[in-house]
């Protein structure tokens, strides 16, 4: 009797769950049975705003538009798990959140089918100049009649495409563009045979192919691994296709060789998320823009949702992250 007693006087206190973004109500209705929540739901949360409050929050629930700083961790340590509902975690401070023994929770394998699509639907909307092609039609434009010259784009069944990043994406790629007929050429950071995949330098690759698509991860050793150097090394007319990483890419280097007309682009990441409104790349015809949405199908988005919540209830509940990105909190160097 004293033991239930004593159990009514003095309740567990919810744990408190900060949420950078809007989500579902029927998420949020669920996670207030077990926790207290702080949740953003006005665009993107100022980094400001998100000081402030995670002073007085256990965990953070997050995406790739929440950037946690060194500070923000070294500044809170009663922080005890970070989710962000992301594969890439390039925008928390992985060296910081380590050092504090934080674990970081994201959601790797879900979305490597649905980007890989639209990577293809970059290269053959590109290839074929699809949103060119509406927009002139669509402008009324279309009054002389068929031309052996009008909108001539690339077949991919003739193509050479050259895959940067022979990781999970890279190979969903692969089998999409050999099930068209491609000739497939491809670069690793560290060398990987694949079937149907001649492996060769990346300057070679390139020079070689008609299609570029990149599939790296974000590193330091990645950055601007697409140079100013090696998209001039690219054939008049082809195309660069972009589905990783914006800091994969030097945009700037890019927009320069789109703007001399040499080659064409379907880009859906940048170096700066929003694409600002002032972006060259926005008044540019051989260049499609998509608002990164390699993931942005409902059964990923889903499966996604589901392991980023995995993390924080396992988080919370003082239980290693299933899918943790930075391991080591839990085993040591």
């Amino acid at each position: 009797m004293v033991g239930a007693l004593y159990r009514w006087q003095f309740p567990v206190m919810k744990s408190r769950v900060l949420i950078t973004l809007p989500l579902p109500t029927t998420v949020l209705e669920a996670l207030k049975q077990q926790f207290e929540l702080q949740v953003w739901d006005e665009g993107p949360m100022p980094t400001a705003q998100i000081a402030q409050w995670a002073k007085t929050t256990d965990a953070i629930l997050c995406s790739l538009g929440t950037p946690i700083s060194a500070d923000l961790i070294r500044s809170n340590p009663q922080l005890s798990t970070i989710s962000s509902i992301s594969v890439g975690v390039d925008h928390i401070d992985m060296a910081a959140a380590t050092a504090a023994s934080l674990p970081v929770g994201h959601t790797p394998d879900v979305l490597v089918d649905s980007t890989a699509d639209l990577a293809l639907a970059l290269m053959l909307a590109a290839t074929r100049r699809v949103v060119e092609a509406d927009r002139f039609v669509r402008g009324g434009h279309w009054s002389a009649d068929w031309a052996t010259d009008f909108f001539l784009g690339t077949d991919l069944s003739r193509a050479t495409v050259g895959i940067v990043g022979l990781g999970p994406t890279g190979l969903a790629v692969v089998k999409r563009v050999r099930a068209f007929g491609a000739d497939v050429i491809g670069w690793n950071r560290t060398e990987r045979e694949v079937l149907g995949v001649r492996n060769v330098a990346l300057d070679d690759l390139f020079a070689e192919a008609d299609i570029v698509s990149v599939h790296t991860a974000a590193a330091p050793e990645t950055h601007h691994l697409v140079s100013a150097d090696r998209l001039a090394l690219m054939k008049p007319g082809a195309v660069i296709i972009n589905t990783a990483r914006g800091s994969v890419v030097d945009e700037s280097a890019l927009i320069k060789t789109l703007s001399e007309g040499k080659i064409r682009a379907g880009l859906d990441v940048y170096e700066e998320e929003p694409l600002a409104k002032n972006s060259p790349l926005l008044a540019m015809d051989n260049v499609v823009l998509m608002p990164h949405l390699g993931s942005a199908t409902a059964a990923t988005r889903q499966a996604m949702m589901e392991r980023a919540l995995a993390n924080l209830v396992a988080g919370l509940s003082g239980k290693p992250l299933p899918w943790c990105a930075n391991p080591v909190v839990y085993t040591g160097p």
